[in-house]
């Protein structure tokens, strides 16, 4: 019964989300040194063919991080396009920890989402891309035609976070020492301790939450979770949730179940107040 359930919610995600769907177009940050790159990134989000080209984006280009802090501090992008190899000289840190300072700061102080671009095999990059908090990775040397689909499932997301006010916002749940409201990104520790979820870690404990059996396979989390069209190249749930398990000290018991795939967020209960 279960597994049935979880094949309707992939259905009923399909229909829902449409290239046409109503929604505003974002403002998106491209963060690159090499403009050539930069370009052909605003090229493939200007595409009108692609669901994000047809939103009619404001893009705008930034050569390093510092000039894309500025944006950070103002909060007025909704979406960065971050190629970690950018180039920012200070002090003695590397260039792919200046991109770790600056994704995670994205994560900490807004609500946007983030993207991040590099020329090394996503296989290489997948601890560092969760580490860092960003919602989706792109390779270069597989070119730039996976971008606006990617920005588009990444802009959903963040649809998604927002439609959460109108959708079970300010429901609580206690998932083992974590106190977890829908709607707010900051997870409470009954001793005190607070972490900032990512939009994409919000969106999946919210998910395992509401569901009636707590559970969620690949599928589902790649429409109701990443909101991947069907045809979208599928992303690893296995990539994620040691990865939130580990944020929140281990102290989750989010398992995996006996088929292949699908977990279970175990111990959960909604509490009416905290």
């Amino acid at each position: 019964m279960a597994e049935l359930n979880l094949r309707h919610t992939a259905k009923r995600a399909r229909r829902r989300y449409r290239p046409s769907e109503v929604m505003r177009a974002p403002r998106i940050l491209i963060v690159d040194d090499e403009e050539e790159d930069a370009k052909r990134v605003a090229v493939a989000l200007r595409d009108p063919d692609s669901s994000i080209g047809e939103l009619g984006c404001e893009i705008i280009e930034v050569k390093d991080v510092a000039s894309a802090r500025e944006h950070l501090e103002r909060d007025d992008v909704d979406l960065y396009v971050l190629d970690l190899g950018v180039a920012e000289r200070y002090g003695e840190l590397s260039h792919k920890e200046i991109g770790k300072a600056f994704v995670e700061s994205v994560v900490d102080n807004t609500n946007a989402g983030i993207i991040v671009c590099s020329g090394l095999p996503i296989d290489e990059e997948a601890r560092p891309l969760i580490e860092y908090g960003a919602d989706d990775y792109v390779e270069k040397s597989h070119g730039f035609s996976t971008i606006a689909p990617r920005a588009m499932s990444v802009w959903r997301r963040v649809h998604t976070e927002r439609r959460s006010k109108q959708s079970h916002s300010g429901r609580k749940f206690l998932i083992g020492d974590w106190m977890f409201t829908i709607g707010d990104r900051t997870i409470k520790n009954l001793s005190g301790a607070t972490k900032r979820l990512s939009i994409t870690e919000h969106i999946l404990l919210r998910h395992l939450c509401v569901v009636e059996d707590h559970t969620i396979d690949g599928e589902v989390f790649n429409i109701e979770v990443l909101r991947r069209e069907k045809g979208d190249k599928q992303v690893r749930m296995d990539v994620f949730i040691p990865r939130l398990r580990e944020k929140l000290d281990d102290s989750i018991d989010l398992s995996p179940q006996g088929r292949t795939g699908v977990y279970r967020l175990l111990g959960v209960q909604e509490v009416s107040a905290f």
